[in-house]
């Protein structure tokens, strides 16, 4: 009887064993046949992360023979697996179950010593040097015609054309450092005193060339834990003094050049920060925020601002931004964006990162349309090289160019009621030298007698030396 039970029981385990290995060769070779055989499955741009992922790489001998080739082919193979949304959403969810905290902290600031600005006194009497500009003015822009104007032409893309996958490879969205407090990201920012210094030169050689041609406004905005935290943690983060940061970089830019009409925020985003100024999952303000800093340029100007309550208002729940993918918890923490639309005229056009042909879009739309994660990309349709915004209903015959990144896509639109031409260009993406293009700064300023040149930027996204290396190819 013994030996009959165990010969039933060395028979159950044998045939779990059995089961056990018939199913992990099953799911390993559902797995191949996934990963290597169905490749129109793989995806090309992610929508979580909000980034275009990994190309297959191009075969060189040399990197085929010191191994480098095959390294990035199971970059590729990792990073476009199928179904790899589906699965990160799956591991999102699982990672809330882990009991996650609402406060993470786990980078500090350690910024470079902020100069002291007694050091950098203004030029008083001396007039700055001149740039040399080219006397060749860059080509028009061509707007490609719609089937109507002309039947050899491609009609032109509308913005209805356009699904949200698209935004993603147009759009990429990044962030730095961050730390997490009562269910809220916060940037961890830390001063760079070379990638300052280059940007102040960036401006005022803008300023000086177009001296006597165009106003030069500098617009420069702190980051959320710079007007939402309180002392105590941004002390305990080591988080650089960005009040200091700002004055250091009007004393520079200044001490470079008499004529940049700098619009300092900082007061009134302080003066408003038990406001919704920021995003709690996303590193950008809002576009209340923005509008603040629109009432400070309106000041510096000499106009009149419009009244909040006189735009109509677009909200849209449940956003999670930029900060989400790394931590999951926000999402018991959504945004809500509250977009207002343009009082005159809410169209525009703009080049994608594509730069094939112009496209037709809308200054601020219904953002509900959009994927919880991408809902900041309905700000003038996301990060752009070339955006141009022509109103007829502005007569006054001044054009503004502004030169940006991403915080500036929330501001664009009060100005749209300003100006009769705005030029947007976002210096990441924009080259100047393309024959699609307009030019670089200086020479575009020239050729549409531009009235203003703006430049309005966060203080985390000019803090890298080789993006303001990027800049200064179009400030000259």
């Amino acid at each position: 009887m013994n030996i009959e039970n165990k010969m039933k029981d060395d028979n159950r385990r044998y045939g779990w064993r059995a089961f056990l290995l018939a199913l992990f060769l099953i799911v390993m070779a559902m797995g191949f046949i996934v990963g290597c055989v169905l490749f129109w499955l793989r995806p090309t741009e992610s929508v979580l992360e909000k980034r275009k992922l990994t190309e297959f790489p191009e075969f060189r001998v040399e990197e085929f023979v010191d191994g480098t080739y095959t390294s990035k082919i199971s970059t590729w193979f990792a990073d476009t697996f199928p179904f790899r949304e589906e699965l990160l959403t799956i591991q999102q969810k699982i990672k809330t179950y882990y009991g996650l905290q609402n406060d993470v902290v786990s980078a500090v600031g350690e910024g470079d010593d902020i100069p002291d600005i007694e050091d950098l006194i203004p030029p008083a009497t001396e007039e700055p040097p001149e740039i040399q500009v080219p006397e060749e003015s860059s080509p028009e822009i061509e707007v490609v015609p719609s089937e109507s104007e002309s039947e050899s032409e491609p009609e032109r893309e509308t913005y209805e054309s356009v699904d949200a996958d698209e935004l993603v490879k147009m759009n990429p969205q990044e962030a730095g450092d961050v730390n997490v407090k009562d269910l809220v990201g916060y940037c961890v920012y830390g001063f760079n005193l070379k990638g300052a210094d280059k940007y102040a030169i960036h401006v005022s050689n803008v300023a000086n060339a177009l001296k006597g041609v165009s106003n030069t406004y500098e617009i420069l905005i702190p980051d959320n834990s710079a007007i939402m935290l309180d002392d105590a943690t941004k002390a305990e983060w080591r988080l650089s003094d960005e009040e200091k940061v700002l004055h250091y970089y009007q004393a520079k830019a200044a001490s470079l050049s008499p004529y940049i009409k700098d619009v300092y925020i900082y007061d009134t985003l302080m003066e408003h920060n038990d406001e919704y100024l920021y995003f709690h999952t996303d590193h950008h303000w809002t576009q209340l925020g923005a509008y603040y800093a629109y009432v400070e340029f309106c000041k510096k100007k000499g106009i009149e601002p419009h009244e909040l309550s006189e735009y109509k208002e677009v909200v849209t729940n449940d956003f999670l931004g930029s900060y989400y993918a790394d931590y999951p918890q926000l999402a018991d923490n959504p945004d809500t964006v509250h977009a207002y639309e343009p009082l005159t005229y809410n169209t525009m056009q703009f080049f994608d990162n594509d730069l094939k042909i112009m496209r037709d879009g809308v200054i601020v739309r219904d953002m509900n349309r959009f994927p919880n994660t991408l809902k900041y990309l309905g700000f003038i349709y996301g990060d752009n090289p070339l955006t141009i915004i022509d109103n007829p209903e502005v007569k006054n015959g001044e054009t503004c160019i502004i030169i940006k990144e991403s915080f500036g896509n929330a501001w664009i639109p009060f100005l749209t009621d300003h100006y009769q031409k705005i030029i947007v260009l976002d210096y990441r993406y924009y080259n100047s030298e393309n024959e699609s293009f307009m030019g670089n700064v200086v020479d575009l300023a020239k050729k549409e007698k531009a009235a203003d040149v703006v430049f309005i930027n966060n203080l985390e996204a000019i803090s890298d030396s080789q993006i303001m290396d990027v800049m200064g190819n179009i400030c000259k």
